[in-house]
């Protein structure tokens, strides 16, 4: 099997559970609110965890969906000078760029696991759940996003 064709299925797998994860978080964050707006306007009573749970929650999703959107081709790029550049040229540029995106991520998740590891002591203020949890969507957003980065990287390179 080709590595075009390896990379594919990875980028393929590993978008459908990002994107069932960020189902499963945003509905869960979506509850928790507005449950906890409810209580607070109708009981004036307070839950004392769904801020935290929804400030975290949030924190995945961006991470996550940073991947999910690297997929889709949703982040925002400037093409004034690549659009402008000669074809032969431009694919080259566009390959650099991507190799730069994908060593950017492989940093991202190595120095997310050196953070996450070094907070692991600490507790959250209300869920008193280890940091570690929360800082650990910085390396796993790296993760699924430097999967979806080698593979069109690997796309860019056989067009090439």
């Amino acid at each position: 099997m080709a590595l075009h064709q390896i990379t594919q299925k990875l980028s393929d797998v590993s978008e459908k559970a990002v994107y069932y994860t960020l189902i499963v978080m945003m509905a869960v964050m979506t509850v928790t609110i507005i449950i906890q707006v409810f209580l607070r306007y109708v009981f004036s009573y307070s839950l004392s965890w769904s801020e935290e749970v929804a400030r975290y929650l949030m924190i995945w999703v961006a991470f996550l969906g940073g991947s999910f959107a690297l997929k889709k081709g949703l982040h925002i790029g400037v093409e004034l000078v690549v659009t402008r550049l000669h074809q032969g040229v431009k694919r080259w540029v566009l390959l650099f760029s991507q190799l730069l995106i994908f060593l950017f991520l492989v940093s991202l998740t190595i120095g997310g696991l050196k953070l996450t590891w070094a907070v692991r002591d600490q507790s959250s203020p209300a869920l008193l759940f280890s940091m570690s949890l929360a800082y650990l969507s910085a390396p796993v957003g790296g993760l699924f996003m430097a999967i979806q980065s080698f593979h069109l990287l690997i796309k860019e390179w056989v067009k090439a």
